[in-house]
């Protein structure tokens, strides 16, 4: 493992290295520790930080630099960071989804890599939003519209996203340098796993208007769910723009609400191919974590021995 600051290796001087990624922001976020004697270590905030593992795993900049009597810490963040940070006033009239979100990024001059096919066309007025969130809102209506869900991940510098169904990854680590490697769910520790149908959603009714009238147009529900777990109902309003689309919508949130949620959490060896969004295949026999499981969230801890700690979500 070498980190870098503005291509000066400082991997001997740094310690207490994390890099955290989650389902709930766009981006990743490196943190490491510096002992305040090493003056030789100038790293200051707005620096490009680099983390490689074989490739390089992480690419950002310094956003907080803390110091104390014994060592200097540092905050960083990949160039999500950006989209994040940075507000628009954009209009989309009748753009195809993908294309939409390529025309945020190249404004805000952010590296575009793999960009999927979204079909979804997006008509819409945004304001006094972040960029992330506008990203987040088309694709959110991608989804309701397709049922596909999408990650987005920042990858040497550019953005990515892609269908969770294309993330399915196969990690393996290696024990020790004689030993062959094995695959991640041989080295889990901690396991555990909830279930809860607190957030169910087993009817959908979607609906125009408000106070001086309201008409359903879509209205679907699974009358197994119901009859199991009572009646857990979702209303939702549409936009005009959507009301041709809308029982293919209510299907889509059926499909994605009605459910058993299904959560774990579990500690591994660590691998930087662990990110969220990604879908690892368990076979855990302690608490049933049996499936396919997409990482809300994962922290790592890369000292002598890399770590990682996931919480997981069955897909």
């Amino acid at each position: 493992m070498i980190i870098k600051a503005n291509g000066k290796d400082i991997t001997s001087l740094a310690g207490s290295i994390t890099l955290d990624s989650s389902l709930d922001t766009l981006g990743d976020q490196l943190g490491f520790e510096i002992a305040y004697s090493q003056n030789n270590a100038e790293v200051n905030v707005g620096d490009l930080i680099q983390l490689f593992n074989d490739k390089e795993v992480f690419r950002g900049i310094v956003v907080t630099k803390t110091r104390n009597e014994k060592s200097q810490s540092f905050n960083c963040f990949d160039y999500a960071f950006y989209l994040n940070k940075s507000k628009v006033i954009k209009q989309f009239n009748k753009v195809k989804a993908d294309v939409a979100i390529k025309t945020l990024l190249s404004e805000f001059n952010v590296p575009v890599g793999t960009i999927a096919s979204m079909p979804t066309i997006i008509s819409q007025i945004y304001y006094d939003k972040e960029v992330s969130s506008v990203i987040k809102d088309i694709i959110e209506q991608t989804t309701n519209t397709t049922g596909k869900k999408y990650v987005m991940e920042m990858n040497v510098g550019k953005l990515d996203i892609r269908q969770d169904a294309d993330l399915v990854i196969n990690v393996k680590v290696q024990l020790a340098d004689n030993l062959a490697a094995v695959d991640i769910g041989k080295t889990i520790s901690n396991p555990s796993k909830s279930a809860s149908i607190e957030e169910m959603k087993n009817s959908i009714k979607l609906y125009t208007g408000g106070e001086d009238g309201v008409k359903v147009y879509a209205e679907v529900k699974n009358d197994a769910l119901i009859k199991k777990y009572g009646l857990l109902q979702e209303t939702q309003s549409l936009e005009d723009k959507d009301i041709a689309q809308a029982r293919n919508i209510a299907q889509n949130l059926l499909k994605d609400l009605g459910r058993v949620l299904v959560e774990g959490s579990i500690e591994v060896l660590g691998h930087f191919d662990l990110r969220a969004g990604r879908i690892l295949q368990l076979n855990e026999p302690i608490t049933n974590l049996v499936g396919k499981y997409k990482i809300k969230s994962v922290s790592h801890n890369i000292g002598n021995i890399h770590t990682a700690s996931l919480s997981l979500v069955e897909v």
